[in-house]
């Protein structure tokens, strides 16, 4: 089993035992220069004793060093006890704090301590949360001011819906220069989003996360968390609608159905609360409409084939400028057949990193 060390923390004796050194005396010459006992001096050198105002004046006479630079030693040597205390003093929150996805955390590097530095991975926890305590992560969500983190714990798998959101809330966070949101905008921007699906994921994904900060909105994609199923999710931060894809299964029709969804809870639903694709509400039938109804509009769906008609799909997919894929698959909900036009569907070959907070998407061959 790995033993995780405490920093070494330089006490202000360690800095006068080097003075010491250099000019070649002992202690006991040095509690005569500073008219203190030799016991004061011991004490001193060890850390066991503070160094006060008045000693460290004392000092500025014996060595020449300025007594503002002793204080600054004793303060920070201070500060380093405490900051070893508060450490040790968080391990009982490892109960806790084992409840959060920490190697997926560890993954994205917004954990950098090892499994073996509990303390560590919790400070480093609370700092990603914004917490002082994890004993405060319920409170402070549950009674937020702030509408979807009400929701988020009153999930079955609020730890890891916690976790998914605050990364795209860190995120949205770092972009410069964002142009509030305008509804008008953004249904102006509708048809452009539409033919972006024509082309290959690596390509329109991008463009869409673009056009969209263009009008306001954050679209984002957050790597899925093992066992936590969300495909997507919406709500506003500081009255910006944030749009997260976890981009689960890695195929285009998926991907953009989803994002199509999302966009009809920011049109449509407002700033109440959060949306989850998992979840199972009208405001979710409302948003799977939306998103329908917007890639193959009324008048075309009646020619949904109801067979498996490789080429009539490919055609109105052409006629519609979007994707083939996004006809197959309302296709196959329409006549909840999924066993074909497999080929039809797109991989998204794009990965996510983390870099200062910011989610970067990258092809995978990059």
């Amino acid at each position: 089993m790995a033993i995780t060390r405490l920093p070494y923390v330089v006490t202000p004796g360690d800095v006068i035992k080097e003075w010491m050194d250099e000019e070649g005396i002992n202690a006991a010459e040095l509690s005569r220069r500073l008219g203190v006992s030799r016991k004061h001096v011991s004490e001193l050198l060890r850390g066991k004793t503070p160094l006060t105002h008045q000693m460290a004046i004392s000092l500025e006479h014996v060595t020449g060093i300025p007594a503002r630079i002793w204080n600054q030693h004793e303060a920070g040597y201070r500060a380093d006890l405490a900051h070893i205390e508060a450490r040790e003093a968080l391990l009982p929150q490892w109960e806790i704090a084992k409840y959060f996805p920490i190697k997926y955390l560890q993954s994205l590097g917004i954990i950098s301590s090892p499994n073996s530095d509990k303390p560590g991975i919790i400070q480093e926890l609370l700092s990603f949360l914004q917490i002082a305590t994890l004993d405060a992560f319920n409170p402070s969500w549950a009674d937020s001011s702030i509408a979807y983190r009400r929701v988020a714990v009153q999930h079955n798998q609020s730890y890891a819906l916690a976790t998914w959101l605050m990364i795209a809330e860190h995120h949205a966070k770092t972009i410069e220069d964002l142009p509030p949101y305008t509804k008008a905008g953004l249904e102006a921007h509708i048809p452009l989003l539409r033919s972006l699906t024509s082309k290959i994921p690596e390509e329109g994904i991008p463009e869409a996360i673009a056009m969209l900060q263009s009008v306001g909105v954050v679209l984002c994609l957050v790597p899925p968390i093992p066992g936590f199923g969300t495909f997507g999710a919406t709500r506003w931060v500081n009255n910006t609608p944030v749009i997260q894809l976890s981009l689960r299964g890695k195929k285009d029709d998926q991907c953009w159905f989803t994002l199509f969804h999302e966009i009809g809870h920011v049109l449509l639903h407002g700033d109440k609360d959060l949306y989850l694709l998992d979840d199972i509400s009208m405001v979710e039938e409302e948003a799977n409409t939306f998103a329908a109804s917007t890639l193959i509009p009324e008048p075309y769906q009646a020619r949904l084939p109801e067979t498996r008609d490789i080429e009539a799909i490919k055609t109105l997919a052409t006629e519609l400028g979007i994707a083939p894929s996004l006809v197959l698959g309302q296709a196959q909900r329409k006549t909840d057949d999924f066993k074909w036009g497999h080929k039809l569907k797109r991989s998204v070959n794009l990965e996510t990193r983390l870099v200062d907070n910011r989610l970067v998407i990258t092809p995978l061959d990059q």
